[in-house]
C-alpha cells in the first residue's frame, strides 16, 4: 500500500488532500485550498530556479513549498556544505584581517608563510567549533519551541518535530553562500559584508521559523534572537579555547 504523503497549503499552511489531479502525462490540474479559496501550491509546475529566486526574495510560500511539499530530504549534507563553507570563510577572516583593499599593493603570498600543519588543525578545530554551535542553536530554537506549545498553545499536536526545525534553519542559512564572490574572486573580507550577511541570514531564520511554527511574532522574535544570543555565546567561549589549543 503506497503511503499517503501530507500537503500543506503554501498560503495558508492547512493540510490539503492533494496539490494537484493528474489527467494524463501532460495535463494537471492544480488543487484549490478549501479554506483560503487558492492555489493550494502554485510552484509544482514552476522550475526550481524560480523557487530559488522567491527563497533568496524572503517568500513565504516558497519556503511552506520546500519544507512542506517538496521532496527536500538531504538538508543534513546541506549543513555540512554549509558549515565547512563557514569554517574556511572564518579561516580566510583570519589569514586576512578586515581592512580596505589598497590594489596599489599585490603582494603574493609565500608558500614559507604557511606551515600547512598547523592550517589544517585551525581548519578542523574551527569546523568542530562551528559544528557545535549550530547544533546548540538548533536545540535551543526547539526548547523554546516546546515551552511554547507546552505552556501557551491549546494545540500541542502542531509542535514541529526537531527535525522540521533543523531542516528549516539549514535551508534558512544558505545566504552563508554569499560569502564565496569575496572568497573566491577577491580573498578580501569587508565589514560591511560581514554585516549584511548576517543580517540577511537572521531574517531569514526569522522567517523561515515563522511559517513552520504558529507561534506569535514576538515569541518568535525572542525564541531566534536568543538562540542567536546563545550561539554567539557558546562561539565565543570554543573561540577561546581554540586559541589556547594553538598557542
Amino acid at each position: 500500500m503506497e503511503e499517503r504523503v501530507e500537503c500543506f497549503c503554501i498560503n495558508c499552511g492547512e493540510q490539503v488532500n492533494n496539490l494537484y489531479k493528474k489527467y494524463s502525462e501532460t495535463v494537471l490540474k492544480l488543487t484549490e485550498c478549501e479554506y483560503c479559496g487558492k492555489i493550494a501550491d502554485k510552484y509544482v509546475e514552476f522550475d526550481n530556479v524560480i523557487v530559488i529566486i522567491d527563497l533568496i526574495l524572503l517568500n513565504t510560500n516558497a519556503y511552506r513549498h520546500i519544507l512542506f511539499n517538496s521532496q527536500f530530504k538531504h538538508y543534513w549534507k546541506l549543513s555540512l556544505i554549509l558549515i565547512l563553507l563557514e569554517a574556511y570563510s572564518t579561516m580566510t577572516l583570519l589569514n586576512n584581517p578586515i581592512k580596505k583593499c589598497d590594489r596599489s599593493i599585490k603582494a603574493e603570498p609565500n608558500l614559507e608563510d604557511f606551515d600547512m600543519n598547523v592550517e589544517d588543525l585551525k581548519f578542523y578545530i574551527i569546523t568542530l567549533n562551528l559544528g557545535i554551535s549550530f547544533v546548540v542553536f538548533n536545540i535551543a530554537i526547539f526548547c523554546f519551541t516546546w515551552i511554547y506549545y507546552q505552556k501557551f498553545s491549546h494545540n500541542k499536536s502542531k509542535m514541529p518535530s526537531f527535525n522540521l526545525i533543523f531542516k528549516t534553519i539549514t535551508l534558512a542559512s544558505t545566504g552563508k553562500f554569499l560569502q564565496l564572490p569575496s572568497i573566491i574572486w577577491d580573498l578580501s573580507v569587508y565589514d560591511y559584508h560581514l554585516h549584511f550577511i548576517t543580517l540577511y541570514i537572521s531574517l531569514s531564520q526569522l522567517l523561515a521559523y515563522k511559517v513552520i511554527c504558529s507561534c506569535p511574532k514576538l515569541w518568535c522574535l525572542i525564541t531566534i534572537f536568543s538562540s542567536l544570543t546563545l550561539k554567539a555565546m557558546i562561539n565565543d567561549y570554543l573561540n577561546i579555547f581554540l586559541n589556547f589549543i594553538l598557542k
